[in-house]
């Protein structure tokens, strides 16, 4: 770590005696800057940058020295090492940075002197005497061109970007310099642009320096980044700089060259993840120029003659203008669409959709999974006392679905709306207990079943089924198949438009959602939808992920309106046996994860081997290697005491019976 990084990481919050705590949790007190009174306009934030809502001063521990004494960097940072004790060694880089920094400044000078050679090239693309003194521009005349130096944020020349005239690229950035300039987390014209930021409220990130330049010229806070797309350096360095900036936004600034998706997209994704409070919008050059330099020698103004757009609304119609086919375009706006939060927004891309492929609205809401959102539709969500009762009089006959072995039926039973979750160790019989809930609500109660099998392909819950139904024995059922040509409509009169598999793995809840609504569409309404298993779901990389995810299984039950059924896998701590091999029934708490699948579920129940007990003998556990005891532990509506019930597998009919413990 150099001396730099040292002398940033001291706390303001120390290095200042007049703050005071604030209940937002930042620091206060009056500007010791421009020597304002007032107690609150200072204020240090958590990242332990500081601003002035009077003097928008602002920025780190060394622009804060810079601007009390009114110095340069180098003496801040000789100011700061002598207040906090430090040494600057003879080895630090530094003193290397320092003599870059100088050198360059030099050269700004000397190339300052051949300004001349190109000053009617820069007039030409409308820059003004002070905008080319404002940014150092100059001309070297030993490598042909317009030299454009690059200031940090302490206004430090750390670097050059070169404009050739008879060579390409036309465009050329100076080496990078560990610990002084990486081209890929430089934001260009900074400290010109900063000046503008009280009154603008804005931050327009732009594709190249003269975009920048121009903007700034006319008023506008704005900065280019210099690598070959946004960074989450550059994202986070903006997301510092707007902190202190209420209702502050950012402007994405691609050139009009039917180019631009790549670069929005990636800034998307970047503040999406790392700033995603930032309210992040998209200018749209007017025909007939490029970008903004086009606009300022057109005479034409960048802050109201372009239109300003949501970053996701200029995505959509990206993603629309990419493919004439009208599937194409369909599937990617949809999955793009669950990405986009913004309601409005979401309105905004309907009614456009609607516009581009002339269909009715409503179909392209369905189709973007869009409701109404008006005052009136929100009346209706108010409902009376008589409304209620009247709703419970529609649902005093409401249908309740069982698992088809009465004595766990009798405890409990489950309707549309609810979430049950079973949950097992591998190797414990869960996808078994599973299929024959599925044959019982299938052939018994002809209910129909949308199974999601993220890790067994169709065919293999295909051999369970019919072992099951035929009462062999798994590994007879191809033989048996062979032997019995008409074996297919016994099967379809008991399944067919009963049960439909999707055993495509990696599924995400709202891939689901999709599936459930093609199949209400196409081919049956759902009664039923079925997942083996909850941790192969996409989307739960973390345990925040899995809270959000498992919490939305409830939304999921209740707007399609289906009785959802999820496995779940055990920690380790409830594979059955704890340290020195006693054994212990599993509980709610060992659901593998953060436990909160378990909390959204209206009915939980737990699935274990018999034999794995170790306290049985040899000849008991022999005895009980086919016994399963499945135990009910929360449920919304419990319809007896009864929580623990055992059954029993036989492997010559591959069918699970219930036997009275």
């Amino acid at each position: 770590m150099n001396i730099i990084d040292v002398i940033r990481g001291k706390s303001l919050v120390e290095y200042i005696p007049d703050l005071k705590l604030q209940s937002d949790g930042t620091y206060r007190c009056a500007c010791p800057i421009h020597g304002g009174d007032n107690p609150s306009t200072f204020v240090v934030f958590p990242d332990n940058k500081f601003y002035c809502f009077s003097c928008q001063a602002s920025g780190d521990i060394i622009h804060y020295v810079m601007g009390r004494d009114g110095c340069t960097f180098e003496q801040a940072v000789h100011t700061l090492c002598d207040d906090f004790g430090l040494t600057i060694s003879e080895s630090d880089e530094y003193r290397e940075h320092m003599g870059i920094t100088e050198r360059n400044a030099a050269w700004i000078h000397q190339m300052q002197a051949k300004l001349p050679t190109v000053i009617d090239y820069l007039h030409k693309r409308g820059l003004t005497d002070e905008t080319i003194e404002t940014y150092g521009l100059g001309y070297s005349e030993k490598i042909k061109a317009l030299t454009i130096p690059m200031y940090d944020e302490w206004r430090r020349p750390v670097a050059f970007l070169y404009r050739y005239f008879d060579k390409k690229p036309k465009y050329k950035n100076s080496k990078n310099v560990k610990g002084l300039f990486t081209k890929g987390e430089f934001l260009f014209g900074l400290p010109q642009a900063l000046k503008h930021l009280k009154d603008t409220k804005t931050i327009i990130l732009c594709e190249g320096s003269f975009d920048a330049m121009s903007a700034v010229q006319q008023g506008n806070c704005a900065v280019a980044y210099c690598g070959i797309s946004v960074t989450k350096s550059h994202v986070e360095h903006i997301k510092s700089l707007l902190t202190p900036i209420e209702n502050g936004k950012v402007v994405l600034c691609p050139d009009n060259d039917g180019k631009a998706s790549k670069f929005v997209r990636r800034a998307r994704d970047l503040f999406k993840k790392h700033a995603p409070k930032i309210v992040v919008k998209v200018a749209v050059i007017p025909d007939g120029c490029k970008d903004f330099n086009d606009m300022l020698v057109a005479g034409k103004d960048i802050a109201k003659d372009c239109q300003y757009v949501s970053m996701d609304f200029y995505v959509a119609k990206q993603i629309i203008s990419e493919t004439d086919d009208k599937e194409i375009q369909e599937k990617n706006i949809v999955d793009f669409v669950r990405t986009v939060e913004n309601p409005m927004v979401r309105q905004d891309i309907a009614e456009y959709l609607a516009d581009v492929w002339q269909r009715d609205i409503s179909v392209v809401r369905e189709l973007l999974s869009i409701k109404e959102d008006t005052t009136e539709e929100r009346m209706k969500d108010i409902a009376s006392a008589i409304d209620s009762f009247h709703a419970l009089e529609s649902v005093k006959d409401e249908e309740y679905f069982g698992v088809g072995f009465p004595n766990i039926d009798k405890a409990a039973k489950f309707k549309r709306k609810n979430v049950v979750i079973l949950g097992a160790a591998s190797n414990s019989g869960k996808t078994e207990n599973l299929l024959e809930w599925i044959l019982h609500w299938c052939v018994k109660l002809r209910k129909t079943v949308l199974f999601f099998s993220l890790e067994m392909p169709k065919e293999d819950i295909m051999k369970i089924l019919v072992a099951k139904i035929v009462g062999i024995r798994r590994y007879d059922v191809p033989g048996y198949i062979a032997m019995n040509p008409d074996l297919v409509t016994m099967i379809s009169d008991k399944l067919e438009k009963h049960l439909f598999i999707v055993d495509k793995p990696g599924l995400t809840l709202d891939d689901m959602a999709e599936y459930v609504k093609l199949t209400n569409a196409r081919l049956s309404p759902v009664d039923i939808v079925a997942v083996d298993y909850f941790q192969k779901m996409r989307g739960r990389d973390t345990l925040t992920d899995e809270e959000a995810m498992a919490e939305k299984t409830k939304d999921f039950a209740k707007e399609l309106n289906v009785l959802f059924v999820i496995l779940s896998q055990l920690n380790k701590s409830g594979q059955g046996k704890e340290q020195g091999g006693r054994f212990h029934e599993p509980e709610q708490k060992d659901l593998r994860g953060s436990g909160a699948i378990g909390d959204s579920g209206d009915y939980v129940y737990l699935l274990w081997r018999r034999a794995l007990d170790s306290t049985l003998s040899p000849i008991d556990r022999e005895k009980y290697k086919y016994d399963s005891m499945i135990k009910l532990v929360k449920a919304r509506e419990r319809r007896s005491e009864d929580t623990l019930f055992n059954l029993v597998y036989d492997p010559e009919k591959s069918r699970l019976t219930e036997k009275v413990l």
